[in-house]
């Protein structure tokens, strides 16, 4: 034991008394907090504990802008002006004919636009948002939650391709008025338009879109907002126009973290695999995994059925799991002492007042409450260099009237003739449409430049428009048929499956190959006489920074996606 002799004992006292004074401040300042928290804070505790609904803002956020075609530069002279309108007056096509967006994707909704009172979207990746004020939030029952997984580490290092994705995908519907939840999984390889963007991608790249095809990162909340925001605009879309303001999501070593911090999970192992690090081997049955194994279970792609579905269905019974840990060790309120735990890689627009709010509603839910669904579809490559995910579309509007209560529209694009269709013709309709449009906003420029232009140079200018018009409107009306089309016969998707067409799909198959036929030569001689006008358009003004050749790959021509992004 340390003797203190006569010496050490003043300066002893002397220290016990600055700490019992420093004490006695730490403790003032601490109730003096809890005071003016008491006297502001009442009513949003309140809230927290008593109407976690009230916490949020329910209202989709402002569309981003649609992209649409160029305005004339000049008045306009149509070819035949008793037959036809003015091309400046010509009404600009839509958003379905540039495909620089969904073609046949709902707005997004807002709760006075559908009937879908009470449902609130939230994208798990990410962090604080403001909190919303009972005047704002009218709708009472639903909150909707996205989980999402980065497929890498901090520093961008990734176990599969050059870019990370989110590859988990997951909404969580949380119905307060029933005290149900529902996981709805989103394929990750989803054949998708991306709002504001040109072009198609795979549903978990539009992360990627989102961030300019770059990822740096060091693990905070902001660093990789826009990448997740994308991705929820892009996701609603498929909920049918149902909005997802919130989102959190977790990279590898955030899963990792978390697992480990609440002690590892034991979990009845289906499907033998390795650990994500270690590679140690977990075989089947009653198994205790760690984070590391718990992180190679959720990845495991090699397994017997070989179906992405069959991963996504074992990443929501982790999910179940999981929480079925935390409600029956009383651990749930550990949440947010656990999200820190994983130091970084954890991202959230959800305010720590909005976190702890539905962690506090989750520890009143029955485990059994909780319902899987998810969105499944064809996987094919048609004339492409990447596997899609073809959604069923019966199965996804079945999912949101189950859960949402509201009537969604089929999305045309995601089909595997479509694809097919892009591959033979659309694509190389697009790449002129947007060549034809780097001339004519030249000519803008300059205009607004002051430079003047001859008679002839305005009427090679109006021949042009009206190519670039014609063009436009016809990709607009036969890409929005053939989606129709392509939708009312989803058997010819499956002909691998079928061992003998009937006479009725023969004679529909027959009649849909000449319709293709018609389109293709009338799109390949819109799109050659646009080139014709157009050359000779560029030709008077000088300009020559424009190509027809569509590159070999479609997805890394950026006349067709606007932002390249690897989709390994």
């Amino acid at each position: 034991m340390e003797q203190i002799t006569e010496k050490q004992k003043p300066l002893k006292e002397k220290k016990k008394k600055k700490s019992k004074k420093t004490l006695l401040i730490v403790l003032g300042v601490i109730l003096l907090v809890l005071g003016v928290a008491a006297f502001f804070g009442i009513r949003y505790v309140n809230k927290i504990l008593k109407q976690p609904e009230k916490m949020f803002i329910f209202e989709a956020e402002t569309p981003l802008p649609e992209k649409t075609p160029l305005a004339p530069a000049f008045p306009i002279t149509t070819p035949n002006p008793g037959e036809a309108q003015s091309a400046a007056e010509t009404p600009a096509p839509t958003k379905e004919a540039t495909q620089e967006t969904e073609p046949t994707a709902e707005p997004t909704a807002s709760p006075e636009s559908n009937e879908n009172k009470g449902i609130l979207n939230i994208m798990l990746m990410g962090i604080d948002a403001p909190t919303a004020s009972p005047e704002s939030n009218e709708n009472k029952g639903i909150l909707n939650i996205m989980l999402m997984g980065i497929d890498a580490f901090e520093n961008g290092g990734t176990t599969s391709g050059t870019m990370p994705h989110t590859d988990s995908m997951m909404v969580v519907a949380v119905n307060f008025d029933q005290d149900t939840v529902d996981l709805i999984t989103l394929p990750r390889d989803t054949f998708s338009t991306v709002p504001g963007y040109s072009g198609f991608y795979k549903l978990n790249s539009v992360f990627n879109v989102g961030l300019g095809g770059e990822f740096h990162t060091t693990g905070k909340a902001d660093d990789l907002a826009d990448g997740f925001k994308l991705t929820c605009r892009t996701a609603e879309q498929w909920l049918g126009g149902i909005s997802i303001p919130y989102y959190y999501g977790v990279d590898f070593q955030a899963v990792i973290d978390i697992v480990d911090a609440i002690g590892g999970i034991d979990y009845d192992v289906d499907q033998p695999f390795r650990a994500f690090v270690s590679k140690r081997y977990y075989g089947l049955g009653m198994r205790h995994l760690d984070g590391d194994a718990v992180m190679g279970y959720l990845r495991m792609r090699f397994f017997a059925d070989g179906l992405d579905s069959s991963r996504t269905a074992r990443q929501r019974r982790m999910m179940v799991a999981i929480f079925r840990k935390l409600k029956n060790e009383g651990k749930l309120s550990q949440i947010p002492a656990l999200i820190s735990a994983a130091n970084s890689g954890v991202y959230t627009n959800a305010s720590i007042g909005q976190t702890a709010a539905l962690v506090n509603y989750a520890s009143k839910l029955d485990p059994d409450r909780i319902r899987t669904r998810a969105m499944f579809g064809d996987i094919g490559k048609i004339e492409a260099y990447w596997r899609f995910a073809y959604v069923d579309q019966q199965n996804r509007i079945d999912i949101i009237r189950e859960v949402y209560g509201i009537e969604a529209k089929p999305v045309g694009t995601c089909t595997r003739q479509y694809d097919r269709w892009l591959n033979r013709i659309g694509f190389t309709a697009i790449k002129h449409l947007r060549q034809v449009e780097k001339v004519l906003k030249t000519i803008h420029e300059k205009k607004d430049a002051g430079e003047t232009f001859t008679e002839e140079q305005i009427a090679l200018y109006s021949d042009c428009y009206n190519d670039y018009i014609a063009l436009q409107n016809a990709f607009d009306t036969e890409s929005s048929a053939l989606q129709e089309t392509y939708l009312a016969n989803p058997w010819r998707e499956k002909l691998d499956n079928q061992k003998k067409w009937t006479k009725e799909n023969e004679q529909t198959d027959k009649e849909l190959k000449k319709r293709e036929k018609e389109i293709f030569e009338r799109l390949t001689a819109l799109s050659e006489k646009v080139e014709k006008s157009t050359d000779k358009l560029a030709k008077s003004i000088g300009f020559k920074d424009y190509s027809w050749k569509l590159k070999d790959k479609w997805y890394e021509d950026p006349d067709i996606n606007e932002v390249y992004v690897s989709f390994a």
